[in-house]
């Protein structure tokens, strides 16, 4: 993941909905952590990713994760 918080040491926890999500890479989205398509004409591309039932989900900020958008605990925060 490009122009991720690498600094912030910490995910993004959100409760979602059920559907498609489009995590944003680029960091030019003004509805972060969500892709607003302000990376067109660029290299960069969203990262999809589904929600099947309403859950609390944690987003990797510091682009260290394997398992992208989620967060592994790379950055020293231990998901529950």
């Amino acid at each position: 993941m490009s122009k991720m918080n690498i600094e912030a040491g910490m995910p993004i926890a959100l409760t979602l909905e059920p559907g498609t999500y489009y995590r944003c890479t680029c960091g030019k989205s003004q509805h972060l952590p969500f892709c607003d398509e302000s990376h067109r004409g660029g290299d960069s591309q969203p990262l999809r990713f589904e929600i099947r039932s309403r859950q609390k989900v944690y987003l990797c900020s510091c682009g260290k994760t394997g398992k992208a958008p989620y967060c592994d605990g790379s950055c020293g925060f231990s998901p529950p």
